[in-house]
């Protein structure tokens, strides 16, 4: 599948989070735990190991990032969420190191085929997360709508434009944190 997302910071959560709640109704609690591998000695990430609702997903991506965000190309299978401890011993066996650590916690709501998420993340604060998932096959004429959509619900829930935030949330967790240090970082 391809992600057509857009993250924006979201200076006032409550009202972003009124706004949605009004739209689309309460909306999903969101706890989501990420832990990020590499390869020795790269500065990105190989792959996520995610822990959210009762699973563990894991996820691979070939980001493409633009001046209206980043769209990715996503390769990933699920296991049992008693798992985790097993897949990290693998992973780690395989030669992959730890990288860092992302947590989010919030709101999630749909809205047709946009997922929309206000997340507090790490450290970093609130991000508002909007996001369509495409065929790898669609048309640029798809991608065009799809970010048209997304930009109209971000418009709608008084963000701007330059809200927008174009860094990856491994970016901005490793300015915050000063960088790698052999071990992940759990903000």
């Amino acid at each position: 599948m391809r992600e057509i997302e857009i993250k924006a910071h979201a200076s006032d959560p409550e009202r972003v989070k009124a706004f949605f709640t009004s739209r689309f109704g309460e909306g999903r609690s969101v706890h989501k735990h990420d832990h990020y591998f590499r390869r020795p000695g790269e500065s990105i990430q190989a792959f996520r190991m995610r822990e959210y609702g009762g699973i563990t997903e894991f996820t691979a991506k070939r980001t493409r990032k633009g001046p209206d965000g980043e769209g990715n190309e996503e390769y990933e299978f699920r296991s049992f969420p008693d798992q985790s401890d097993a897949a990290i011993a693998f992973f780690h066996a395989l030669g992959y190191e730890d990288f860092f650590i992302k947590r989010k916690d919030g709101w999630e709501w749909m809205d047709g085929s946009a997922h929309i998420e206000l997340l507090s993340v790490n450290t970093l604060g609130f991000f508002l997360e909007i996001e369509v998932l495409l065929p790898f096959d669609s048309s640029s004429d798809e991608e065009k709508e799809a970010r048209k959509h997304i930009l109209s619900l971000l418009d709608e829930a008084g963000l701007e434009k330059s809200d927008i935030e174009n860094r990856s949330y491994r970016e901005m967790i490793l300015e915050a944190e000063g960088g790698i240090q052999g071990k992940p970082y759990t903000c």
